[in-house]
């Protein structure tokens, strides 16, 4: 297993290609999580051309796809393939409910087969009726409408999130803009001032991930230029992040 860079336009396909005995890539275009990138047309295009070069394969898990807010969705890996690479996943859980526990995967044609036959052998239950409902629900147009009010749920705590963010605090970059996802990452000076934040922030009830933690032990980033803030916000609704905000503002000025 190899953990590979991704920089502002996604995975690094150059380093991607200089592992020898990699065959197979998973990533997600949508959004990556933590760094929030989505990855650009043309490194999607550099991808596939990697796979198809290698003959590997790409599992593209549709993190976060639903939740785009400004300009036009790029099309997937899997509608950009057309030499059958790309294995499509993604899940119902961020615009249903967690326990749905009800995802799905889109193969391509040569692979159907063989996924169907190791499934019946790891799979010998599954939930038929939830599936069946969750078809109906989609079949009758619910589906996308659900999508387009969560969507926009969404979208209020995030510019909720912006608006209110605490400026000018010593040791955190710029507030970044938030494209897509559930989340944003800012960046902070030194691994030092990451944790006074994150534990100035949990003694006002604040939960913030550092994102020093979200590093690749051998990764070639200096250990200097890996503190940031990462911020969840799909779950809280507006009034509670503005508290939230406003107990950050008091407790990061001290």
């Amino acid at each position: 297993l190899h953990g590979v860079a991704v920089d502002n336009e996604g995975i690094d396909c150059n380093q991607l290609a200089s592992l020898d005995d990699c065959r197979l890539a998973y990533v997600t275009p949508s959004h990556q999580y933590p760094t929030g990138v989505v990855m650009s047309l043309a490194r999607r295009l550099e991808l596939l051309a990697w796979a198809e070069r290698n003959g590997g394969w790409i599992v593209e898990d549709d993190y976060d796809g639903e939740y785009r807010y400004s300009g036009a969705p790029l099309a997937p890996l899997a509608a950009l393939d057309r030499h059958g690479r790309v294995l499509y996943v993604g899940t119902f859980g961020k615009v249903a409910f967690p326990a749905l526990r009800l995802g799905y995967l889109v193969l391509p044609p040569a692979l159907v087969q063989a996924f169907s036959q190791r499934r019946a052998v790891d799979v010998r239950h599954s939930e038929v009726s939830t599936q069946a409902v969750m078809a109906e629900f989609m079949a009758a147009g619910h589906f996308q409408r659900h999508i387009r009010r969560m969507r926009r749920a969404a979208l209020s705590r995030r510019n909720t999130l912006l608006a209110g963010w605490p400026q000018a605090i010593a040791g955190i970059g710029s507030l970044p803009g938030v494209a897509a996802g559930l989340h944003l990452t800012v960046a902070v000076d030194s691994p030092r001032r990451e944790q006074e934040l994150v534990e100035q922030a949990a003694s006002v009830d604040v939960e913030i991930n550092p994102l020093s933690s979200y590093w690749l032990p051998d990764s070639s980033t200096p250990l200097g230029q890996r503190a940031g803030l990462v911020l969840g916000f799909a779950a809280v609704p507006e009034q509670a992040i503005r508290a939230a905000l406003g107990r950050l503002e008091k407790v990061w000025r001290r």
